[in-house]
């Protein structure tokens, strides 16, 4: 994403580090392969069951183990979720989470983390360039994709206790940076909130929304 200013204004580049060697070449940070051709908005696409499941059946070419039809799980499961058949989308996350548990794709570990890194560069006219390098980790964006839309559909299809697990394992995910450990934490307590509310518990359900509410107000507005 490039965004160009005159004056003293900033001109910013985003860009995946060299050392991601569990991405191809054409792929982006940010992007987990499968799912942006599986999401709905996409121009002239129908947001219906049969080019979900179709997504998922080409994706299944390239195997079960793949990023590409973990990704058109999720977007099959999104759509449940949109159409509000809770029970068909936690199925169909279910099964894209067992993939991925039962080895698809593996965490990155801490130890080998790179941090963001900005690199600000001085051009002519007063212009400042700030390059944000960072590395993608399939594993965790991933995760922070998938556990969200699960929860909202074992919550929807009222099966308490498994949701509650998964809601504290996406507390427990560490993304790949603040921002998307913080939007995180603030999709748990959200639906941490929603668990408490349909178990008639709404003192807790009051403490968890506040939760939420100190997450989003530390954002900068832009």
């Amino acid at each position: 994403m490039r965004k160009v200013f005159t004056g003293a204004l900033i001109l910013t580049t985003m860009i995946a580090a060299s050392v991601a060697p569990s991405f191809s070449q054409d792929e982006e940070p940010g992007v987990v392969p499968g799912v942006s051709e599986a999401v709905s908005g996409s121009e002239g696409m129908p947001d219906t069951e049969q080019v979900y499941s179709a997504i998922v059946k080409k994706s299944l070419r390239k195997g079960r183990n793949s990023k590409e039809y973990i990704g058109s799980l999720l977007g099959l499961g999104m759509h449940y979720n949109r159409a509000n058949r809770f029970q068909d989308a936690s199925r169909t996350l279910k099964q894209a989470l067992a993939i991925i548990d039962g080895g698809a794709m593996k965490p990155s570990p801490t130890k080998e983390r790179t941090p963001e890194k900005i690199i600000e560069r001085h051009h002519p006219g007063g212009v400042v360039s700030a390059e944000v390098v960072r590395t993608p980790y399939p594993y965790e964006e991933m995760m922070q994709e998938l556990l969200p839309q699960l929860i909202t559909a074992e919550l929807g299809a009222n099966e308490l206790t498994i949701a509650e697990v998964h809601i504290k394992r996406l507390i427990a995910t560490k993304g790949p940076n603040g921002v998307a450990d913080k939007l995180g934490l603030m999709s748990a307590y959200a639906s941490y909130a929603e668990l408490m509310r349909k178990r008639k518990r709404p003192k807790e359900a009051e403490i968890y929304q506040r939760k939420v509410d100190e997450i989003n107000s530390s954002f900068t507005p832009l």
